[in-house]
């Protein structure tokens, strides 16, 4: 009895244990090698899209570029205004989930593009490569909820606003935004641009 055939043995015995026993991939002769299909164990990992690039086909967002394009173009002049005194990294936050940061994000990233500008919408977690501080860049960061119901604590809204410039507050219509928001955000040297009323439905059963 020789080695190979005792390794041979016991390789199948364990398999035989296993529930459901491992699957063993068909050998590939090496002139086939090449221009074999990848399986998930070649596939190379991808690098995870950390932009949201927003595209011609969204329907919706260009519908709300078209039935108020004036309050758009009038929010991109602050976000230019503000590029120019150096706030490179624009939040787009919310008190609450649902609120239009993402529409909002995506929709003015179209309106800055549109003027030749150098814009993207990014995670919070993504500003960190979406390019050197000194480009003409524009990040609109969908930042989600910085305020929730409550006191405003500093820490939390430090850790959320991490490598944002500036921001805008997102409120849906008939809601009050928290009374000290942009005095908080100044305390921590992020300069609010303003508020933006969003006519996103309220869920039932919440109260204004």
């Amino acid at each position: 009895m020789t080695l190979d055939f005792l390794d041979a043995a016991f390789v199948t015995r364990w398999q035989a244990s296993l529930s459901p026993a491992v699957p063993v991939p068909p050998a590939v002769p090496a002139a086939d090698a090449a221009s074999a299909p990848p399986t998930p164990e070649t596939t190379p990992a991808v690098a995870t899209i950390d932009a949201v690039e927003p595209t011609a086909a969204d329907d919706f967002v260009g519908r709300l570029l078209a039935a108020a394009r004036t309050e758009w173009e009038a929010l991109a002049d602050e976000v230019i205004a503000a590029r120019d005194r150096g706030r490179r990294a624009i939040a787009i936050v919310a008190c609450e989930r649902a609120a239009g940061c993402s529409t909002l994000a995506v929709g003015l990233v179209r309106v800055l593009r549109g003027r030749g500008r150098d814009a993207v919408a990014c995670p919070t977690i993504a500003i960190a490569s979406a390019g050197a501080p000194h480009d003409k860049r524009i990040v609109i960061v969908d930042g989600g909820v910085w305020f929730p119901p409550g006191r405003i604590h500093r820490q939390r809204l430090l850790v959320a606003s991490c490598g944002c410039d500036a921001a805008i507050l997102v409120v849906r219509s008939g809601h009050r935004p928290p009374a000290a928001w942009s005095t908080c955000l100044e305390a921590i040297g992020v300069e609010p641009l303003g508020e933006v009323v969003s006519f996103v439905p309220t869920p039932v059963g919440s109260q204004p």
